[in-house]
C-alpha cells in the first residue's frame, strides 16, 4: 500500500470514531461516574473491539475479491454510499446530553469498564458495516497478513486514542466547555470532507462500468 492509502485510513477512520453514537454516551458515562482510569480502561477496551472488528471485515473483503473479482468495484461503489449516509449525519449533528442514561450500566472496577467498552462496540453491528465500508477502497486479494493486521491495528489505536481523548476531556472543564461552544461547526466541516471524499471514490468506482 502507498503512503496516501495510508494516510487516508487515518482520516476516515478518525473521522468514524469521532462520530456521535452510543459508544460516546457509555464512555462519558463511565468516566463520569467512575473515575478517569476507567473511562481509560473502557476506551481501550472498545479500541479492542474495533480492531476484532476491522479485522473481520478485512478478511471477509479479501476473500471476496479474490474470487469475484468484479466484485471490488461494486463493494467500492456501496461503501461510498454508506459513507455519504455518514457524512450527512455529521453534516446534521445534534449536540449529545452528556448525562444520558446508556441502559443503567454500572461499572465495579477498571477492568468491568475494559468488557463494558469492549462489548458495547461487539454488539454494534453498524461498526462491520462501517469498516467494510471503508477497506472495501483499499483492499486487494494479494495483501499480505501483515497488512491486514497492521489496518487493523491502525483503526483499533485511533478508536481507543479518540476515546481515551473524549475520557480526558470530560474532566477537564476548558476543554469541554470549548468543545461544547463548537461541536456542531466541527462535525459540519468533517462531514462536508467526508462527503466530497465519498463522492470521489464512487465516481472513481463507476469508471469501472463504464
Amino acid at each position: 500500500m502507498e503512503i496516501y492509502d495510508w494516510l487516508t485510513i487515518v482520516m476516515v477512520c478518525f473521522i468514524g470514531a469521532i462520530s456521535p453514537g452510543p459508544s460516546l454516551v457509555i464512555i462519558i458515562y463511565i468516566t463520569n461516574s467512575r473515575n478517569l482510569i476507567s473511562g481509560f480502561l473502557a476506551s481501550l477496551g472498545h479500541g479492542v473491539g474495533i480492531f476484532i472488528y476491522a479485522l473481520i471485515s478485512i478478511y471477509i473483503l479479501s476473500m471476496i475479491i479474490k474470487y469475484l473479482p468484479i466484485s471490488s468495484a461494486l463493494l467500492q461503489i456501496l461503501g461510498g454510499l454508506f459513507l455519504i449516509y455518514l457524512s450527512i449525519q455529521l453534516i446534521y449533528f445534534t449536540p449529545l446530553n452528556a448525562h444520558s442514561n446508556p441502559n443503567r450500566i454500572f461499572t465495579k472496577s477498571g477492568i468491568h469498564s475494559f468488557f463494558i467498552g469492549l462489548l458495547t462496540s461487539l454488539i454494534n453491528p453498524k461498526i462491520l458495516i462501517f469498516f467494510s465500508s471503508i477497506f472495501s477502497q483499499f483492499i486487494e486479494g494479494n495483501y499480505s497478513d501483515q497488512t491486514k493486521l497492521g489496518m487493523a491495528l491502525l483503526a483499533g489505536i485511533i478508536d481507543a486514542f479518540w476515546y481515551v481523548l473524549v475520557s480526558y476531556s470530560v474532566n477537564t472543564q476548558k476543554i469541554q466547555n470549548y468543545l461544547k461552544l463548537r461541536q456542531s461547526i466541527i462535525f459540519k466541516i468533517l462531514g462536508i470532507s467526508l462527503l466530497i471524499f465519498s463522492c470521489y471514490l464512487i465516481m472513481k468506482s463507476i469508471k469501472y462500468f463504464l
